[in-house]
């Protein structure tokens, strides 16, 4: 029987350290749960304030492991593979503590750990980009259906935020002087691809999960992290491998959810279809999204009508 690890040697380097992320941060809530349970006090704040703290650890790195482990299905990485990072973190081991982590290339020869640093943000920002764009699809979709509130304010900021994240990435290739293989992994995702990661991500979400997705997403502070993170890299955007722009990956976010929502041959569940409420409620893509983020920090004013409001992007 082979090693659940068997054929990770032939994963991209980025998403090997996906795998080892998972690891450490399922190790470390272990560490949490066995070696950092605090002892009562009496000099504390109230008589449970240790054991809440405690509990909220373990809670968040439950959540951060999970965020990780996301990404890595929608990268198609096997399951028994992020199975074995997280229950090997789980039993106590770090990646590289057994034979099977320690052996694995974690860099291709030669490479320098900065680049293989920025390689991983470009890998980060292209999957919030990714999920972002089908959020924002669904989440304009329940808003035309009733099933979710509009809101106007968090439309815009999550606009302004996918620019950043764009300019971050497009300016991190530049920097890095991104291959096309390497630019192949990251974005070239196709429509049965899409497809797949509408159905794990947005398609799949309650409206409970997406509003919280959606208010997470569309938080200022990612646009101000994006925008620093930029000017720190003191370099400009101009590359010929780089990604997607926000309009495009947009567009295949309502594509990829449109297809979803007729897979299944009962038809569309009951609140979805993408693809007839943007065309209906006239907040199609086209023209709307200004290619080059820097020219215009915010989506055209919308109209006046029904339904959603018109003219988002």
């Amino acid at each position: 029987m082979s090693h659940p690890l068997s054929g990770a040697e032939d994963l991209p380097s980025w998403q090997l350290r996906l795998l080892e992320r998972i690891q450490n941060s399922s190790y470390e809530h272990y560490r949490t749960l066995f070696h950092g349970y605090p002892q009562y006090s009496t000099a504390a704040s109230g008589p449970s304030i240790q054991l809440e703290n405690w509990r909220t650890n373990l809670r968040a790195l439950e959540a951060e492991r999970g965020e990780i482990e996301l990404h890595a299905h929608g990268l198609d990485i096997p399951q028994r593979m992020i199975d074995y990072a997280t229950d090997t973190g789980a039993r106590g081991a770090r990646w590289g503590d057994t034979p099977e982590t320690a052996l694995l290339p974690m860099s291709p020869p030669g490479a320098s750990t900065t680049r293989l640093h920025l390689l991983d943000q470009i890998a980060d920002d292209v999957w919030r980009l990714e999920h972002s764009a089908l959020v924002r699809a669904e989440y304009l979709h329940r808003v035309h259906t009733g099933g979710l509130a509009d809101n106007e304010p968090g439309e815009r900021q999550l606009h302004d935020n996918m620019a950043a994240l764009w300019r971050h990435a497009a300016g991190t290739a530049a920097l890095i002087d991104l291959d096309p293989g390497e630019a192949h992994q990251l974005w070239g995702r196709g429509r049965d691809s899409w497809q797949q990661l509408a159905e794990l991500t947005a398609a799949s979400y309650t409206d409970g999960e997406l509003q919280q997705r959606f208010a997470e997403m569309s938080w200022k502070g990612v646009e101000a992290e994006a925008s620093r993170a930029f000017d720190n890299l003191a370099t400009s955007t101009s590359t010929d491998l780089g990604p997607p722009t926000p309009w495009e990956f947009a567009d295949r976010a309502e594509q990829a959810l449109a297809a979803a929502s007729f897979a299944d041959e009962q038809g569309p569940r009951p609140g979805h279809g993408i693809g007839t409420a943007v065309e209906a409620t006239g907040t199609g893509l086209g023209g709307a999204w200004e290619i080059d983020p820097d020219l215009q920090p915010h989506p055209p004013d919308r109209g006046p009508g029904p339904g959603l409001d018109q003219g988002v992007w």
